[in-house]
């Protein structure tokens, strides 16, 4: 015990000991090693939209990423940090998509997960690119986002191409001889048909192709073709509502092959136009908590907390939630480069549909497409496909 007089100098000593080891541990980096890092939260960020059409999915992807940040901190958190989520609205335009993102950057955010709409998400993409914040973009379609070329963003949609493989290889285990690939007319859809076309045809199969009016697609036309060519399979990419009618003008007709349509006829839409027909259609789509069995589990946690059933952005945003968390485990810090140079390394790391990788483009390496089957107005799954 010290006793001579110094009591005063003694105790502002301690005190500067005090203040200087709380300044030591705040900068302390996260594993000893690399640049400085504040300890505390880790914060990851959320960028959805939360006004508009589409705010009801945007409320449901963030959900999404808080329960899987809840789920962490119950596990321990992070490097032994607990995890934050920061929420922006990112609306479904450049400006807001823009807007959001810097925001979050502004947070000091570790990584964003979400983006649901293609031009608010390369927004994004583009504001936090020179910072190089990791950006896993859960619900765009993952196209444009590659052709941006941000090297810190990687989509957890499948391509189009990727979508087109999906149907191929679906039409491969139903062994046609003759298939029909219509489509509405739109760029998107003939990018789409004209890809499944091309790989038909490298198949060694039999195809015709035929493309409506983008507006008011003409439905019999579409059916001739389908009479002309004798098909015994039908592939349609294009609008949900006219793909319907078409379905039931088909079969109407008598046609009695298979229908297999594209992501866009993941809709009631669908089947309220086809009606009875729609039964035993096939759809190639994005794949779905309802459809999975593995998502059971996670579905009754998330029904459990929110009170209503998740669907597919809260999947892809809990998924990449806690795929940017493992790569900052894996990285042992918070520095973006650290953390973008391990997602496309993650160790064991799997989601709903599989085995998480990235490809060189940071595109994924296996894909989220399944193929499900109309059943009594219901969907069902009906395989779970790789099309690696």
């Amino acid at each position: 015990m010290r006793r001579r007089g110094a009591v005063r100098v003694a105790a502002l000593g301690a005190t500067a000991l005090v203040v200087s080891g709380l300044l030591a541990a705040c900068f302390a980096s996260d594993e000893g090693g690399g640049a400085p890092r504040l300890r505390g939260e880790i914060t990851f960020g959320v960028l959805a939209p939360l006004s508009g059409d589409l705010a009801e999915r945007g409320q449901d992807l963030v959900d999404g990423a808080q329960l899987a940040a809840a789920e962490l901190n119950d596990q321990g958190g992070v490097l032994g940090r607990q995890v934050k989520v920061a929420v922006e609205d990112g609306g479904c335009a450049p400006a807001t998509g823009e807007q959001g993102a810097t925001g979050l950057a502004a947070k000091k955010v570790v990584g964003m997960v979400g983006g649901l709409c293609e031009d608010a998400a390369v927004a994004a993409a583009n504001a936090v690119a020179a910072a190089g914040t990791p950006f896993l973009v859960s619900s765009a379609r993952a196209d444009r986002l590659i052709e941006a070329g941000v090297p810190s963003v990687f989509p957890l949609e499948g391509t189009v191409y990727q979508e087109a493989l999906a149907a191929v290889h679906w039409m491969g285990y139903r062994s046609p001889q003759r298939v029909a690939v219509l489509d509405d007319g739109s760029p998107a859809a003939q990018r789409l048909s004209g890809l499944v076309t091309d790989r038909v045809k490298a198949d060694g199969l039999t195809v015709s192709r035929q493309s409506a009016e983008a507006k008011g697609p003409d439905l019999a036309k579409l059916a001739s073709t389908v009479t002309a060519a004798r098909a015994d399979f039908v592939y349609w990419a294009g609008a949900a509502e006219p793909g319907g009618r078409l379905l039931s003008a088909l079969r109407q007709a008598g046609y009695a092959g298979h229908f297999l349509a594209s992501s866009e006829s993941d809709s009631p839409e669908f089947q309220q136009a086809a009606g009875a027909a729609a039964d035993d259609a096939y759809l190639a789509m994005a794949a779905s908590p309802r459809l999975l069995p593995a998502a059971a589990d996670w579905a009754a946690r998330f029904k459990d907390r929110y009170r209503r059933e998740p669907g597919r952005d809260a999947m892809q945003a809990y998924d990449a939630l806690r795929a940017l968390a493992q790569a900052v485990r894996q990285a042992g810090d918070t520095a973006p480069a650290k953390v973008v140079d391990n997602l496309p390394r993650l160790e064991n790391f799997t989601t709903f549909t599989g085995t998480l990788r990235f490809a060189a483009d940071h595109s994924l390496t296996y894909d989220n497409f399944i193929i499900a089957q109309v059943r009594g107005g219901k969907l069902i799954l009906a395989s779970k496909l790789r099309t690696d």
